[in-house]
């Protein structure tokens, strides 16, 4: 379950959203959220054989940025807990703003990490731009990643549907606990979709010349592909998930996906990174395309190696 739920914020509104998707997913599933805000230490300017050259005025004008942070997040912390009727722990600490996500994450044993793909952008404090790119790609915890460009921006998070994209490969499948568990925990419908990607030869004319059944393996992949969504979509049924599942066959994954999406509507997709590539089973940089062109909230996870 989706209990132990992680908000990195960085002080803007924009990052700040977040914080709600976090706080009722923690009331339905009886959670808890911790907030975190990294303050980076004022950079060294000089140094010498002795050591670094720090001024007092800037170790002042450092220390008042760490206490700024850590009451931000304290306070932030005070409001959502009230409001939401659930525990909600403060955390702030020096580091690099990713890193120390990541390093948080693991520390609390989070189960999902709850951040806006951009904050306001610019020098420190506010760092949520990259920051969420590099959580992604380096965590290995669920990560909600909600866009700026979100199409249903000032809604509340409540998605009653949810796209599931697999590649048939053990670490695309990786996805799937933590989308059965936001799916479980707000009653939404889970729409399986795999794309087929044909693979075609340097020398299509002779291949087809050949008078094969099924010179590329199309036929016999969405065979397969459908009877997986099957084994798939019948594991989510045990636990009183409805399933649609879909297969369909086309040169560009990622304009295939987005298509879908225009297509039925999807509130919230799911996917894990670093597939099988994107020759024939594409789950690697269409992952990144999603995220940035979905427009949607997206459930991405990066599975560890093995």
């Amino acid at each position: 379950m989706l209990r132990t739920i992680l908000v990195p914020l960085d002080g803007s509104a924009l990052a700040e959203r977040a914080l709600p998707i976090a706080c009722d997913l923690a009331r339905r599933t009886g959670g808890a959220v911790h907030v975190v805000r990294a303050h980076v230490p004022i950079a060294v300017v000089g140094a010498t054989a002795e050591g670094a050259i720090f001024s007092q005025d800037m170790l002042a004008a450092d220390d008042a940025l760490r206490r700024r942070a850590a009451d931000y997040v304290t306070e932030v912390s005070r409001k959502a807990a009230a409001e939401w009727g659930i525990r909600v722990e403060p955390i702030s600490e020096d580091g690099s703003p990713a890193g120390l996500v990541t390093d948080v994450a693991d520390r609390v044993g989070a189960d999902l990490i709850v951040m806006t793909t951009h904050g306001t952008g610019g020098f420190t404090p506010d760092w949520l731009g990259s920051v969420a790119d590099s959580v992604i790609r380096h965590s290995h915890r669920p990560v909600l990643a909600v866009p700026e460009n979100d199409a249903h921006l000032g809604e509340p998070f409540a998605p009653r549907r949810l796209l599931v994209t697999l590649d048939g490969s053990d670490r695309s499948a990786a996805i799937l606990p933590s989308a059965r568990d936001l799916a479980v925990a707000y009653g939404a419908h889970v729409d399986l979709i795999r794309v087929v990607a044909p693979f075609v030869p340097g020398d299509v004319v002779a291949t087809l010349a050949a008078d094969r059944p099924d010179p590329f393996g199309v036929d016999a992949e969405t065979v397969h592909a459908k009877q997986a969504l099957d084994v798939a979509g019948a594991a989510l049924e045990q636990v009183g998930l409805h399933t649609t599942r879909t297969v369909r066959v086309d040169l560009s994954p990622t304009r295939c996906l987005l298509d879908h999406v225009q297509e039925t509507g999807p509130d919230c997709l799911a996917i894990a990174t670093q597939g099988r590539g994107v020759s024939r089973l594409f789950l690697g940089s269409v992952a990144d395309k999603l995220i940035r062109s979905a427009g949607r909230p997206v459930l991405v996870l990066r599975p560890p190696k093995g």
